[in-house]
């Protein structure tokens, strides 16, 4: 039977519903022929093959641009934090990637299995490991040495602007606890809190990070007290880990950053993290 190109499109469209999209005109099946579907344009050789398989990445005319979007489609969390510095070959080809903390080396189907960059992946760990304490400890002048980059036996020094050098292992410094000698009495800074705060001249809405004394109260509402301001509870949740705990509320003060709210009794040298009940929604539904 000769094929017409209404009756190839029909045939396409039986197979493929609305996943697939012949762009580039039917000239016959020996043919060479675009098709697009949501992750990118391919290109098949001769149309006749489109009646065979469905077409992929290995046909793709931009592989990279077709991997990123499928990546997007399953994990869109991994997606957002990473950009290809090296173009797509083979899934189990790794591939560079840019971080907010430094250029990982990772293969494609690893990515789409759901694993994220970490430290284990970065092309220079001690580079890595000091972008990832200087955004832990954004709010505070540290600077710090990496002597080494293991986790769990590894130590570095921490350089506070008041006691200078100290070391510290690592694992307690990513716990959040800072310079040792500054934080004598320290506690793990893993809850996140949402506040309302009432005086008699304002009425806002906080967020931020602590932990909870012995008596159950959370140590940074005594600040508040302090200051004048009532406190009700819009919301707490806890972490496993300081890290968890200051990325989320890194996510949320990227929302409210354009819509700052300063209130009036507030001690001139400190962050704010302070919005209005427009944007109460907004923060709740991020968390």
């Amino acid at each position: 039977m000769k094929y017409s190109e209404e009756i190839f499109l029909n045939e396409v469209r039986l197979l493929y519903k609305e996943e697939l999209e012949v762009i580039g005109r039917f000239k016959g099946l020996s043919k060479p022929l675009l098709v697009k579907d949501k992750y990118g344009i391919m290109q098949l050789s001769k149309a006749s093959l489109l009646l065979q398989f469905k077409p992929g990445i290995k046909v793709a005319l931009n592989k990279t641009t077709y991997f990123m979007n499928q990546l997007k489609d399953l994990y869109p969390e991994i997606a957002d934090i990473i950009t290809p510095i090296s173009e797509y070959i083979k899934a189990k080809d790794k591939m560079l990637f840019n971080t907010k903390f430094g250029v990982v080396t990772i293969s494609p189907d690893a990515l789409l299995s759901g694993h994220c960059p970490n430290i284990r992946s970065a092309v220079d760990r001690k580079s890595y490991m000091y972008n990832q304490l200087k955004y832990l400890y954004q709010d505070y002048s540290y600077d710090f040495e990496i002597l080494s980059t293991n986790r769990h036996e590894g130590r570095c020094n921490l350089v506070c602007p008041i006691h200078g050098k100290v070391s510290i292992d690592n694992d307690h410094i990513f716990s959040g606890c800072g310079c040792p000698k500054c934080n004598t009495e320290w506690n793990k800074a893993n809850l996140l809190y949402i506040v309302k705060l009432t005086s008699k001249t304002e009425s806002f809405y906080k967020l931020g990070i602590s932990y909870k004394k012995a008596n159950g109260d959370v140590r940074r509402f005594d600040d508040y007290r302090k200051l004048g301001y009532t406190i009700e509870v819009v919301k707490i949740f806890n972490y496993s880990s300081y890290e968890l705990c200051i990325e989320k509320e890194t996510k949320l003060k990227r929302l409210i950053k354009n819509n700052i709210y300063v209130p009036k009794n507030w001690p001139n040298n400190g962050t704010t993290e302070c919005f209005t009940q427009d944007l109460l929604e907004i923060i709740i539904n991020n968390i």
